[in-house]
């Protein structure tokens, strides 16, 4: 049977290192920017021309797309962090649920008459958050899921397709 081991303090961790990636990331895209963009020809002849333009346009189009990316990674974060919350709140909920159990625990030999009770309560108490925990599961874990699922699919069209189409482009002008 597989289990899910998630420790909080480590997604929040890793939200943070992401968030400093993106913001790494942002600023070398906006450094790269006007010496791509507004590439000068390196003569006066068509030829030249048409290649500065040329790469000048695929740094825009790489730029736009970079702006998304950027989106979805921020967006990607979010979810992250939303996730470690979700997960701390399990874990308060399970404490919470063991409570009683360890109040109980105690002075075990005086309890044995309002034992059925108390157990009647804390399998309702089970129930009900053995519930609250899967919604919370299937509320963190979904977005998490689609959100890879729509990176690798960005990753490719945003920068593996361009650079396909760069190297198809600049043959067919050979």
């Amino acid at each position: 049977m597989p289990y899910v081991i998630a420790a909080p303090e480590v997604l929040t961790s890793t939200g943070t290192d992401l968030a400093t990636i993106g913001s790494n990331l942002s600023a070398a895209h906006a450094a790269a920017a006007t010496p791509t963009v507004a590439l000068v020809p390196a003569a006066a002849d068509e030829v030249s021309a048409s290649i500065a333009h040329l790469f000048s346009r695929y740094a825009k189009d790489y730029q736009a797309r970079a702006a998304h990316a950027v989106a979805f990674q921020e967006q990607f974060v979010q979810n992250l962090a939303a996730s470690a919350r979700s997960y701390a709140d399990t874990e308060a909920a399970n404490a919470a649920v063991l409570q009683p159990l360890t109040a109980i625990a105690g002075p075990f030999s005086s309890a044995i008459p309002t034992l059925s009770g108390q157990i009647l309560d804390l399998l309702n108490s089970a129930i009900a958050f053995v519930g609250q925990l899967l919604n919370s599961l299937i509320n963190s874990l979904l977005p998490l899921i689609a959100g890879g699922l729509a990176y690798l699919t960005n990753f490719f069209f945003l920068y593996v397709l361009p650079v396909i189409n760069l190297v198809l482009s600049f043959l067919v002008i050979l």
